[in-house]
């Protein structure tokens, strides 16, 4: 959307112009009738979201336990269309109401709660919440195509490109061709974007890398082994905790990744020269 703004510039006058900023709107996800978490997010890709974050946050093991999927969305609707989208809390009509079977862990989403922009639904105590060696796939990665996939994911962020204001995230094969990408102006929401948009189409991850344009934190770590991701390749830097939880499942990651080098930081074994 546009916003007025006044810009300021080294040996020039100040000006008035129109500046182009991105949406960040409120998304409740809800479970079996229970409101499970609200999502600050960028809008679009809502049903993916939701099915990401059930599947990455062990809500569900699997998309095959959803027996409903429904989406509200006028006011994301209202927004698209340039409409006044300003709201002091959750809007009635951003929700997507999921119905799933099987048991799943309702004490940990007593309440609903609010996931803002900057921070992972996962608590402290998922630190520990994995199992080491659980990504086992035998992926093999050129190095090239490592290289090349940053600047691929970069392309494709259009609303990054015309705001500054995104995180992006995108599923690519091991010759380095786009699956999905989804922007957000969370990097939790754009990775479960990209989670839930595969898991609905029933497209395998085993044999899938993950690019990321944000730092790679335990959150970030977890859900992509959640996911059954092997290698996760980032633009940005990785965190102590995001690389203890890489090593002791098995995943790959990589980092700094910007077009002429890259850091490997845990099981280098899937890259090949």
């Amino acid at each position: 959307m546009e916003w007025d703004v006044k810009r300021y510039r080294l040996d020039a006058e100040a000006e008035e112009v129109a500046d182009r900023v991105v949406i960040e709107l409120p998304l409740e996800i809800n479970v079996n009738g229970m409101p499970l978490v609200a999502l600050m997010r960028l809008p679009g890709m809502d049903k993916e979201l939701a099915v990401g974050f059930c599947l990455s946050e062990k809500v569900i093991d699997d998309v095959s336990q959803i027996r409903l999927l429904k989406h509200c969305g006028s006011f994301e609707k209202a927004a698209g269309r340039g409409e006044d989208v300003e709201s002091d809390g959750l809007d009635a009509g951003n929700v997507v109401d999921l119905e799933i079977e099987g048991p799943w862990e309702r004490e940990r989403f007593s309440a609903t709660y609010v996931v803002r922009t900057g921070c992972g639904g996962a608590d402290i105590s998922a630190i520990e919440d994995y199992q080491e060696d659980a990504v086992t796939s035998e992926l093999r990665v050129a190095e090239g195509v490592i290289y090349a996939i940053g600047g691929e994911l970069t392309r494709r962020q259009e609303i990054f490109r015309g705001t500054g204001g995104t995180h992006g995230a995108g599923v690519f094969t091991a010759g380095g061709e786009a699956v999905t990408v989804a922007e957000d102006v969370g990097r939790h929401n754009a990775l479960d974007k990209v989670v839930g948009w595969c898991a609905l189409r029933g497209v395998s991850l085993e044999d899938k890398i993950l690019v990321l344009s944000g730092r790679i934190s335990y959150e970030m770590a977890l859900k992509t082994v959640r996911a059954g991701i092997p290698v996760l390749v980032s633009m940005a830097a990785p965190t102590s905790l995001g690389l203890r939880v890489a090593a002791a499942t098995g995943l790959t990651v990589i980092g700094f990744s910007d077009g002429k080098r890259f850091n490997a930081y845990t099981h280098p074994r899937r890259i090949t020269t």
